[in-house]
């Protein structure tokens, strides 16, 4: 475990000792953003990236405005910021399983970064469009992971960025191909629910049990993810019968977090 995981683990057992209580979660945030702030300033040369990536998105989306979507381009932009500070604040992350720090923000995180900035625009796009913006996320998420390796880039943060950013495209993607009516409504249900409840489960481990979810007895939902944004995929580009794929997607994800849930409850864990 490294040292910022022990600091977390402190701080959640304060927490989860205080019972939850308002004055307790002032503390927790306070310290939490001082930390941050410290961390920053011992990694200048990450947070300078950091503040480089935010102003390169700010720029594409001030050229979306001046292309005549100043609505999206107002969105995209203040998701844009949110993204960015998330990882400005994390910046203690980028360390690798031993807790060595790496130096840099990495090609791998930004273009993980990249993939999240264009969620809004996943949203409002035509078929078309949605099309080649989902493919285009799916060879930047293959491709990440292979920079990351190959530079040995492999980090904390690279690996909670990955994962969040890939329920949040295909969430997006999900709400954009139903709003054009190429999805069903109640199917993009199971698709925000199964990233939903995975997040949700993930977060009561963290404080309820003041430590992260045991990767032992975790059943892999790579496969089904796989089935799922290619049913996406092939949805976008007009596919018929391709909504099934999202839907088999879907209910795998669920499954395999349900098994991942049962085998890390205390009596799952003692059989």
């Amino acid at each position: 475990m490294t040292e910022g995981e022990l600091w977390s683990r402190g701080l959640l057992a304060e927490l989860r000792a205080a019972s939850y209580k308002p004055p307790a979660w002032i503390s927790f945030l306070s310290r939490a953003f001082t930390r941050a702030r410290e961390i920053r300033k011992q990694r200048r040369r990450e947070h300078r990236e950091t503040l480089a990536l935010a102003a390169a998105g700010l720029l594409a989306w001030v050229i979306v405005a001046a292309a005549g979507q100043p609505w999206v381009a107002l969105a995209g932009a203040t998701w844009w910021l949110l993204v960015t500070l998330m990882i400005d604040w994390h910046l203690g992350m980028l360390e690798d399983a031993s807790g060595r720090p790496i130096d840099g923000l990495g090609l791998a995180n930004m273009l993980s970064a990249l993939r999240a900035g264009v969620v809004p625009a996943l949203l409002v796009a035509s078929p078309p469009v949605l099309a080649w913006l989902l493919i285009a996320s799916g060879a930047t998420d293959v491709l990440d992971g292979r920079v990351a390796r190959a530079r040995g880039e492999q980090t904390r943060l690279g690996h909670w960025l990955d994962g969040s950013v890939d329920g949040l495209i295909l969430g997006a993607a999900a709400i954009g191909a139903a709003r054009t009516d190429l999805l069903a409504w109640w199917v993009v249900a199971l698709v925000l629910g199964r990233h939903a409840l995975q997040w949700l489960a993930v977060a009561a481990v963290f404080f309820i049990r003041a430590q992260a979810p045991p990767r032992k007895g975790l059943v892999s939902a790579r496969k089904p993810g796989i089935v799922l944004f290619a049913g996406l995929a092939l949805v976008t580009l007009q596919v018929p019968g391709s909504a099934m794929l999202v839907v088999a997607g879907a209910l795998g994800g669920l499954a395999t977090l349900a098994v991942s849930i049962a085998r890390s409850s205390p009596a799952g864990a003692a059989s």
